[in-house]
C-alpha cells in the first residue's frame, strides 16, 4: 500500500505529511506546511465549514443566518476569494512509490491534523 508523503497546492508542494491512516472514507495525515499562512487560511476555512454546518441546524432567520455568518468569516479574518482554496482540484498528494492521488474535502485542524477523502 502506497503512503502520501508530500501535499501540493496547486501542483506545488505546500506541507509534508507524516503519521498517515485510514478513518474510512477519510485518509488522515500530520501536516508540516511550508507556507504557514496557507496552513492558516486553511484551518480557518475548516472553521467556517463546520460554522454553516451548525447555522443550519439553528431555527433562526435566514437574515439572522447571514449576520452570523458575515461575522464569523470577519472574525476568522476569510475573504470571498479564500474559499477558492478548498477546491478539489487544487489538492493532490505525492506517495512514497512516486504516484500522485487526487484529494477531495481537504479539511486541517489547528495542530496541523489534515484529513482528506482521497481521488478526485
Amino acid at each position: 500500500m502506497t503512503k502520501p508523503i508530500k501535499l501540493l497546492y496547486k501542483g506545488e508542494f505546500a506541507a509534508t505529511l507524516s503519521n498517515f491512516g485510514y478513518a474510512t472514507p477519510w485518509a488522515i495525515a500530520s501536516a508540516t506546511f511550508q507556507d504557514e499562512s496557507l496552513a492558516i487560511k486553511l484551518i480557518a476555512l475548516t472553521k467556517m465549514d463546520r460554522f454553516g454546518i451548525e447555522l443550519e441546524e439553528m431555527e433562526i432567520s435566514e437574515a439572522e443566518e447571514d449576520r452570523l455568518y458575515d461575522a464569523k468569516q470577519k472574525e476568522l479574518n476569510l475573504s470571498s476569494e479564500d474559499y477558492a482554496i478548498k477546491k478539489d482540484k487544487n489538492w493532490s498528494v505525492v506517495c512514497d512509490d512516486g504516484s500522485i492521488d487526487g484529494v477531495r474535502a481537504i479539511r486541517c485542524e489547528s495542530d496541523g491534523f489534515l484529513e482528506w477523502r482521497p481521488g478526485y
